[in-house]
């Protein structure tokens, strides 16, 4: 369980959504839309705010927009926000032939384009830090700086095939049970405040495994050591302290790759402990976007 424990986090294909407050920010006035990805999958996103730049959110496995409402509400005032349920999740569409990483960028690029965003930050959690890095290479000169949330935390690390196999074949046979066990028992902290961390099971334990978890085995197949190499923008990320990236590995493929660490939090920094994990975005961006 540590070593599953330890992948499954480190290039992270796993997360759900919860609710979150807005801690006393005036309500956020959101703007919806909705615009076809490249295979025909209605994808929704929300935007506020104004600026030169953006910066795009990305939820993570069975997650959506509404996980950053808290985040965007704190940055509206200075930036563009921007959060979209990726296919498969939230208001977006289901009906997708094949779960791949690169079909996910597809969604955000989709997004990018139908909003004319020109210059952004792409902040990605768990599942979408490889996502946001396959969007970023596609973008282009438009993105000019990626925030990873407790993800790409060792490119290097795998587990043998038979590992692999009997983890999907768990989620396959009783995905609730599997999920549940695997949410509290690897991925929460001691600290993490456990009316979040029953929400998040609680979401998790309804998803369809036939979405699912063809959902994470597509993203095994990305290719994120030849991505990160091809990635020409630098890379802040904000972890909890129980996955500490490993900045001599990850910085192999990527240079410009530092890290922030939160004390006391799981992998759900955003959540758990929403004024810290602000605090830590500001930093981030007053680097990435200046």
């Amino acid at each position: 369980m540590n070593r599953l424990r330890r992948w499954l986090v480190a290039v992270p294909l796993l997360l759900v959504a919860c609710g979150v407050t807005r801690l006393g920010l005036p309500p956020l006035e959101t703007r919806a839309g909705t615009v076809a990805s490249t295979d025909g999958v209605p994808i929704r996103y929300l935007e506020a705010g104004s600026g030169e730049t953006a910066v795009v959110f990305l939820h993570g496995w069975l997650g959506s927009a509404s996980v950053w409402e808290s985040a965007m509400a704190h940055l509206a005032r200075d930036y563009r926000v921007v959060a979209l349920d990726l296919a498969g999740h939230g208001a977006s569409g289901r009906d997708r032939a094949a779960w791949s990483t690169e079909q996910f960028a597809s969604d955000v690029v989709a997004v990018v384009d139908a909003l004319a965003l020109r210059r952004m930050v792409i902040v990605g959690h768990s599942m979408s830090g490889p996502i946001s890095v396959a969007a970023a290479n596609r973008l282009g000169e438009r993105v000019v700086g990626l925030v990873p949330v407790d993800t790409l935390l060792d490119v290097e690390w795998d587990l043998p095939p038979e590992v692999w196999e009997e983890f999907f074949g768990g989620l396959r046979a009783d995905f609730p049970t599997s999920v549940d066990k695997f949410f509290r028992e690897a991925l929460a902290s001691p600290n993490s405040p456990k009316d979040v961390i029953d929400t998040i099971v609680a979401r998790a334990r309804l998803a369809d495994p036939r979405i699912a978890v063809p959902m994470l085995e597509g993203g095994r197949e990305f290719d994120l050591k030849g991505a990160l190499r091809a990635l020409r923008v630098p890379i802040r990320a904000i972890n909890s302290d129980m996955h500490a990236a490993k900045l001599e590995v990850n910085r192999k493929y990527a240079p410009r790759f530092d890290a922030l660490t939160l004390a006391g939090v799981g992998h759900w920094p955003h959540l758990e402990d929403p004024q810290r994990f602000h605090r830590a975005l500001e930093q981030c961006l007053e680097v990435l976007a200046r």
